[in-house]
C-alpha cells in the first residue's frame, strides 16, 4: 500500500480585523448627571446585563438616572412612543442586544 499525504489546516482564531478606537462625542464627554436611557430588545440575558450595566453607569459613571424600556420582540422594530418617550427623556440611549 502506497503511503498517503495529508495535509492538516491550523486555524487561527483570533479576529482578523483590529477595532477601531474612537474617542467620546465632543457633546458628550462624560455621563455625569446624565440620563441615561437602556432600551432592552428581550434577547436572552440581555435583561440581566442591561440590570449590571445600570449599576455601573449610576456607580462608575456618574449617572443621574437610568431609564429602561423594553421592545416588544426582538424581531420587530421598537415602537415608536417608547423611542420618542427616550429620545424626549434621555441624553443618550443604550441598545442592549443579548444571546
Amino acid at each position: 500500500m502506497a503511503p498517503r499525504n495529508s495535509t492538516i489546516q491550523i486555524l487561527d482564531p483570533r479576529a482578523e480585523d483590529v477595532p477601531e478606537e474612537v474617542g467620546l462625542n465632543a457633546n458628550l464627554p462624560d455621563l455625569k448627571g446624565k440620563v441615561v436611557g437602556l432600551l432592552e430588545n428581550r434577547k436572552y440575558h440581555a435583561d440581566a446585563f442591561l440590570q449590571e450595566l445600570k449599576e455601573v453607569l449610576v456607580q462608575d459613571y456618574g449617572a443621574q438616572k437610568v431609564v429602561y424600556a423594553t421592545k416588544f420582540s426582538y424581531s420587530a422594530p421598537c415602537a415608536g412612543e417608547t423611542l420618542d418617550s427616550l429620545a424626549e427623556e434621555c441624553d443618550v440611549v443604550i441598545h442592549g442586544v443579548a444571546d
